[in-house]
């Protein structure tokens, strides 16, 4: 993919300072929003590089469109995906059904329909690399405590 490229996330002006202002939240809310903070930026950073969790490319598209990554066409799923809830019991990233139901099969994989897994959460075990991340974002949120 050509890295000047603008797609549905280049031209979203919020987009950039989100993580940010993500982090700056996390600081004085507890471990689990910090927790969802990290997760969501790990969720945008595999739309961005059309990435799984694990590391793993996402099957190209069989009709490449110019200039966008593998899951963003219109950026609905890709906004929709990093959203989170925080309670007492931790943190559940859930608005994928609501703003882009589809979302859940290309998490999957829907084999009837020709549809190959694109996952862009993790599935039970977490990977090195969140692992790393989410337990960095813990480890600095616990002294608020």
């Amino acid at each position: 993919m050509d890295p000047t490229a603008r797609t549905p996330l280049d031209r979203d002006p919020v987009f950039p300072q989100k993580r940010f202002l993500d982090l700056v939240g996390a600081r004085l809310l507890d471990p689990a929003t910090a927790l969802a903070v990290e997760g969501a930026g790990l969720v945008r950073a595999g739309f961005a590089q059309s990435k799984a969790p694990d590391g793993q490319r996402w099957a190209p598209l069989k009709r490449p469109r110019p200039g966008g990554p593998v899951l963003v066409r219109r950026g609905r799923l890709a906004a929709a995906a990093p959203f989170y809830l925080v309670d007492r019991s931790g943190f559940v990233m859930s608005a994928v059904d609501r703003i882009a139901p589809y979302g859940r099969f290309h998490q999957s994989g829907a084999p009837g329909a020709n549809l190959p897994r694109r996952p862009f959460y993790p599935d039970e075990q977490l990977s090195p690399g969140w692992t790393i991340v989410l337990s960095a974002a813990a480890d600095a949120a616990l002294p608020a405590l």
